[in-house]
């Protein structure tokens, strides 16, 4: 195992699957996803914040996205109590890409690299139950009220019938840069492009257990079969005194936003080769100092050569 004086990416998948054991040829976190590919539709309602490519007006690229549960458990059931995540990868004219990475918690459990590997050690099944051993958690959280937030979220969090009705955020802040060199920061929201009860409203959890394990995957190529599935990317437009490298760390509800396009899938993709990295930036787009967002990016990298090496 990788000490933490080591690289940081096989330091953190190494924790990780300390706890979840290795599963080769899959990704350490997020193991269990399904791809699809589509285009991405700028508005150019965020072009006056940036200079990025593909959010300037009129412009369509093509995207790959991964839909995902949280878990380490590539044969974990899909209504399991779980976050979901939502990657997307944009390829623009010049060739290069760029990679938002989303989530269906509006904020991150930790802050720090530090408290991440100790969140994980904690959550460390008991050997006698098989089981977390909730003391520890409710330690930790004692600890660090800044996980607080996400944990009560997560309790929370309904259990969807498809990836198609999840909203999904970026969690991590990146600033926009504009022509003039003005740097603004924001965040991204991924909005499902749904019309509430036709079908798309959550379940409730022993509903979902109820159906088949790969149900969400299986629901998708249903929806896509029916109709585009569309998410509208939504821009939060953070002020002056927003923190920008704490991903616990929530911003105020009457922050602007804008609507900057729309990811629109029409097929089924084999995204398993691909690696989604939320550094992964265009020009017009910087990353933030989030210790956390550099860790993932390192963590992915380190996931990614380990499953294409066997």
């Amino acid at each position: 195992m990788a000490a933490a004086t080591d690289d940081l990416g096989t330091y953190l998948i190494d924790q990780v699957q300390a706890v979840s054991g290795v599963h080769p040829g899959r990704r350490v976190l997020h193991a269990k996803g399904v791809g699809a590919s589509g285009t991405f539709r700028s508005t150019g309602d965020a072009a006056p914040f940036t200079t990025a490519a593909h959010l300037q007006p009129d412009v369509v690229v093509p995207v790959e996205v991964r839909f995902s549960n949280g878990s380490a458990d590539p044969d974990a059931h899909d209504g399991a109590r779980d976050g979901r995540g939502f990657a997307v990868k944009f390829r623009l004219e010049d060739g290069s890409s760029t990679d938002i990475v989303s989530l269906s918690l509006p904020v991150f459990f930790v802050r720090t690299v530090e408290d991440f590997v100790e969140f994980v050690k904690v959550r460390q099944p008991d050997p006698a139950t098989g089981q977390p051993d909730l003391d520890r958690i409710l330690g930790f959280l004692g600890e660090h009220p800044e996980a607080q937030l996400a944990a009560e979220l997560s309790v929370a969090a309904p259990t969807p019938a498809s990836y198609a009705g999840v909203t999904f955020h970026s969690v991590h802040v990146f600033w926009f840069v504009d022509a003039d060199g003005n740097r603004r920061p924001v965040r991204y929201r991924l909005e499902p492009v749904v019309e509430p009860g036709t079908g798309f409203d959550p379940l409730d959890e022993a509903a979902a257990l109820a159906l088949a394990p790969d149900y969400l995957s299986t629901r998708l190529a249903d929806d896509l079969a029916a109709a585009p599935v569309a998410f509208d990317l939504v821009v939060v437009l953070g002020e002056d005194g927003d923190p920008t490298d704490d991903a616990t760390a929530p911003w105020p509800d009457d922050r602007a936003t804008v609507r900057a396009g729309r990811v629109e899938l029409t097929a089924l993709a084999d995204t398993d080769p691909l690696i989604f990295d939320p550094t992964r930036v265009t020009a017009g787009i910087e990353c933030s100092d989030d210790p956390i967002l550099h860790a993932r990016s390192a963590a992915y990298g380190a996931s990614y050569a380990q499953r294409t090496s066997t």
